[in-house]
């Protein structure tokens, strides 16, 4: 990976970090429950799992509406998946079985 990709990608990975941590503070604002701290121990726990679920959803929802804003050849390719990458894959993988025989099999006629 090129530095460009490489500083682009940390860019709107941060980008994207600080928007969601900003729709999460936007919602806490809204919600006091969420927002003010609890005395008893279990209803802290319940605030602080509201809240870590809130900022995967809160994640999930600014990636998808920026999505359209990324641009194109920056992070995974689009063609990460493809079935003729695994079959040569699968090619390289017998082809090198074949020669690891070939090297074990006893010499006839030494």
């Amino acid at each position: 990976m090129d530095t460009t990709k490489l500083t682009t990608v940390i860019s709107l990975l941060i980008a994207l970090s600080i928007a969601s941590e900003r729709l999460v503070d936007i919602i806490k604002g809204l919600i006091p429950w969420l927002n003010q701290p609890r005395l008893r121990p279990a209803e802290e726990g319940w605030r602080k799992a509201a809240l870590q679920v809130l900022a995967v959803i809160a994640g999930v929802t600014t990636a998808w509406l920026a999505s359209a804003a990324i641009p194109k050849g920056v992070g995974i390719p689009d063609d990460w998946t493809k079935a003729k990458d695994l079959k040569a894959a699968e090619a390289e993988s017998r082809q090198i079985e074949a020669r690891a025989k070939r090297a074990t099999l006893p010499k006839h006629g030494r």
